[in-house]
């Protein structure tokens, strides 16, 4: 009986050891002709969602969108798209005009083509905003009329990037209320905003600062959507490598390179403002507070501001200052203005370093046309002490009178 009982085992154990050499077997020849190479998306392929055909692919990373009657089928292709890994092209046809019922939330390696086309965001919301957990890169928005339906236009962001890098803006034509910003920046790096019409509507109220194009320190009170992230998110990150090149921008304040009291010596760096027309209505045309390095050129800037019980110097068209210790790359730092046309009010040009700790470093500022309301005096002008070194050179200055050949009207 021991001896069957052996043989029985053993025969079981060589059954079992043949059943998995097989099984083995199949399943590699399952990997073999199961594996194969990925193919990329070809010319006509469509993207699905729910059993809706939403994209059809022109080649292996562009597709064409097809936009949908209803708002929220809109705001949850286009997320969808702009969700999937890797690089891509979204095209949005010329002549399109459609709602989105929400935020556009992009990741990296997009692009958005939205040349001939409008787009309408949800009320009382942002356009497009990335999330700054993400860290997002190489995005670039290409045209397209971005509108809020909000009556006056958006007292918000329309645009708002936070820490994101490699960030391009052309051709896009956006507005917001004179309270809001169309664009706002904040703790990003290498970003261009060029050939863009960024324009304020609605009611501009009296003494307002609010600027369209905004480049922006991080913390609570500044960025109160990062904040909600974490704390770690607002601890005053600063912009680095930004251009804004060959704009319109009407505002209350066109363009604000901002800092905060809470982080005075927090600074941003290599800010270039070029071949832009600038029009402000209550504010500095260029506010450009606490930046290492920076040229503003080409531009033709205007200020109608007025102040009778505010400060005055919100009434100057360019105003640099420092307002905080520096760091010691500002000892090296370089700020030229050169080649505008300017009309400012208490004065053209104006730089101000709060104190010894915050001095500039050079500031150029050479063949300038300046009319200024206040006299030729003052076109331009510094605080004593604000710079180690303010050259002065080659610039034409003007009293702004009601005869002037005024250049700068985008109101």
């Amino acid at each position: 009986m021991n001896t069957n009982l052996a043989i029985q085992q053993q025969y079981v154990r060589t059954q079992l050891r043949r059943i998995t050499i097989a099984v083995i077997a199949l399943c590699a020849v399952w990997l073999i002709f199961s594996i194969r190479p990925v193919h990329a998306a070809q010319a006509g392929d469509t993207v699905t969602y729910n059993n809706n055909i939403i994209a059809t692919y022109t080649n292996s990373n562009t597709v064409t969108y097809h936009p949908s009657e209803d708002s929220n089928q809109n705001y949850k292709w286009l997320n969808y798209l702009l969700s999937k890994s890797g690089k891509l092209t979204i095209n949005i046809p010329s002549g399109s005009d459609f709602h989105i019922n929400g935020p556009l939330i992009p990741t990296s390696n997009k692009t958005i083509n939205a040349t001939g086309s409008t787009i309408t965001m949800k009320p009382n919301t942002y356009v497009m905003m990335t999330n700054p957990t993400k860290a997002i890169k190489n995005l670039t928005i290409k045209g397209g009329t971005w509108r809020s339906p909000d009556d006056g236009g958006r007292k918000g962001s329309m645009f708002q990037f936070a820490f994101a890098s490699n960030i391009t803006l052309d051709g896009i034509d956006v507005n917001a209320n004179f309270s809001g910003h169309s664009i706002e920046i904040i703790a990003c790096s290498n970003v261009t905003i060029k050939n863009c019409t960024v324009r304020a509507i609605g009611s501009n109220p009296k003494n307002c600062k609010e600027e369209q194009i905004q480049i922006d320190v991080s913390t609570k009170a500044t960025a109160p959507k990062v904040a909600a992230y974490g704390a770690k998110y607002v601890k005053g990150q600063t912009c680095k490598n930004i251009k804004i090149i060959n704009n319109t921008v009407y505002g209350a304040r066109a363009i604000g390179v901002n800092y905060h009291a809470s982080c005075p010596s927090k600074y941003h760096k290599n800010i270039v403002i070029k071949n832009n027309v600038l029009h402000s209505t209550t504010s500095e045309a260029i506010q450009f507070f606490n930046v290492i390095n920076g040229t503003i050129s080409g531009n033709k800037i205007r200020t109608d501001a007025t102040r009778k019980t505010d400060n005055a110097s919100y009434t100057i068209a360019v105003h640099i200052q420092n307002n905080g210790k520096a760091p010691a790359a500002m000892k090296s730092s370089v700020i030229t203005v050169k080649n505008n046309l300017i009309y400012g009010n208490r004065n053209g040009i104006y730089v101000k370093g709060y104190s010894t700790s915050g001095r500039f470093g050079k500031v150029k500022v050479t063949k300038n046309t300046v009319y200024c309301k206040k006299g030729k005096a003052n076109c331009i002008d510094q605080t004593r002490g604000s710079c180690r070194s303010f050259k002065v050179t080659a610039n034409k200055k003007h009293k702004w009178t009601k005869s002037t050949d005024i250049q700068v009207n985008l109101a």
